[in-house]
C-alpha cells in the first residue's frame, strides 16, 4: 500500500513519444543553462497533448512546501486517470493527503536536479491503479528569467509484459 501512494523513481524512460519530448528539451537547452517554457509548443507533440501536466512554480508557501504548483494545463487522459476534471487553475497544495505528497515529490525532483527525471507507477485511489505509466518531468525556465518558472509532466502507458 505504502508504495502504491508513491511514484517510484527511474533512471530512464521507456516511451518513444516520452524520449522525443525528452530530445526536444535537450536541443532547447542552450549553454547549460534551462529551456524557457516558450520554446515548448504543445502542438508539436500532438500524441502527449491528453497525456500533459503543465504546472507553473507558484511562491506561495503551503503546509508541505515554500512553494506550490498552479496547474495551467491538464491534459484530458490525466483528467480521467485521475479524476482532476477540475484541476486546471487548482495549486497543488489544495489536494490534500495522500495526494499532496505523492505529487510535490514528482515536482520536488526536476526543481532540485533542474534536469529530466523519470517515475513510474500508477494511479492511486481512483480506481485506475491497474493502469502502468510512466512519468518525464521536465523543468523549464521563466520567459524572462533563468531561474525555473515551470515543470511539465508528459505521462504514457507502460507496456505490460
Amino acid at each position: 500500500m505504502q508504495q502504491q501512494m508513491h511514484w517510484q523513481a527511474k533512471s530512464g524512460i521507456e516511451s518513444i513519444s516520452l524520449q522525443a519530448l525528452e530530445r526536444a528539451w535537450h536541443m532547447w537547452t542552450c549553454k547549460g543553462g534551462l529551456p524557457s517554457r516558450s520554446l515548448f509548443d504543445p502542438m508539436d507533440f500532438p500524441d502527449l497533448l491528453p497525456w500533459l501536466i503543465l504546472g507553473e512554480i507558484a511562491d506561495e508557501p503551503n503546509a508541505a512546501r515554500p512553494y506550490d504548483i498552479l496547474f495551467r494545463y491538464v491534459g484530458r487522459e490525466l483528467a480521467l486517470y485521475f479524476n482532476a476534471a477540475n484541476l486546471t487553475r487548482m495549486h497543488l497544495g489544495e489536494l490534500g493527503a495522500p495526494f499532496t505528497e505523492r505529487w510535490f515529490a514528482v515536482y520536488d525532483a526536476p526543481i532540485r536536479s533542474s534536469a529530466p527525471c523519470y517515475f513510474s507507477g500508477a494511479p492511486f485511489g481512483t480506481g485506475y491503479e491497474y493502469v502502468p505509466l510512466e512519468i518525464l518531468a521536465l523543468p523549464f525556465a521563466k520567459v524572462a528569467a533563468p531561474e525555473i518558472g515551470f515543470v511539465l509532466t508528459a505521462f504514457a502507458r507502460m507496456e505490460i509484459a
